[in-house]
């Protein structure tokens, strides 16, 4: 049996084993905002985004959903009446959409085939974690599933284009997690628990996927160290 290791206060897991399970989702939401760069400003943009591509009866889709956090500030942003539907693979996780009132549904992202039509999207930290052709797999079938003109908003854990700027980027990344509270062994724990579990691609290799997938505009629309987000439209 594997020894566990603690990434956070109150979270174990093991090395090269990172998963959402019930030892990481009653914290998520403290724990991410420790670990991710402007977690509640991206939180913020999805809902903000939403605007441009909400109206009565349209349906809106997050892909790796969590705790529910972005369903449940979409949802409050809007008075018409919209569809949301989330997805996740952890139970732990949708137990805790459950708390804040949203309805995730169960689902294996890399198996995912029957999306419905929708009119905005949001993918926050999720592909990164799927492997190279699952995830183009399903950034095709979700492209193909988004209406016409429809948007969807995505972020991602990138690598540098080069050597050099990613040894900077990665260690302000590791400084930046240690200002906010983790200690250096959860931040050396955390990356060994996604040894093997993560896959993240360069800023080009992501937007070769995306325009590839037949979305017409990608623009950059946040960027903060090893993080980059774009708004995707059809």
């Amino acid at each position: 049996m594997k020894a566990e290791i603690e990434a956070d206060t109150g979270i174990t897991t093991e090395a090269s084993n990172w998963v959402f399970d019930e030892h990481v989702a009653p914290h998520f939401d403290e724990h991410v905002r420790k670990s991710v760069p402007e977690y509640d400003r991206v939180q913020d943009l999805a809902a903000k985004f939403s605007d441009w591509f909400t109206h009565p009866d349209c349906t809106i889709l997050d892909f790796g959903a969590a705790t529910g956090e972005t369903l449940r500030r979409i949802r409050e942003r809007h008075s018409k009446p919209i569809n949301l539907i989330g997805y996740d693979n952890s139970q732990a996780m949708i137990a805790q959409a459950a708390t804040k009132g949203v309805e995730v549904a169960f689902a294996d992202l890399e198996r995912l085939v029957d999306i419905p039509p929708f009119d905005f999207g949001v993918a926050l930290y999720t592909l990164q974690f799927l492997r190279t052709q699952a995830r183009q797999q399903l950034v095709y079938r979700l492209a193909k599933a988004l209406r016409p003109g429809g948007g969807f908003f995505v972020v991602e854990k990138v690598l540098g284009s080069y050597p050099t700027t990613q040894d900077i980027i990665q260690q302000l990344y590791w400084d930046m997690k240690i200002a906010n509270g983790l200690t250096p062994a959860q931040v050396l724990n955390k990356a060994h628990a996604l040894r093997g579990c993560m896959f993240p691609k360069t800023i080009q290799e992501n937007e070769t996927e995306f325009r590839g997938a037949g979305f017409s505009q990608v623009e950059i629309v946040f960027k903060d160290l090893q993080f980059c987000g774009w708004l995707l439209i059809r």
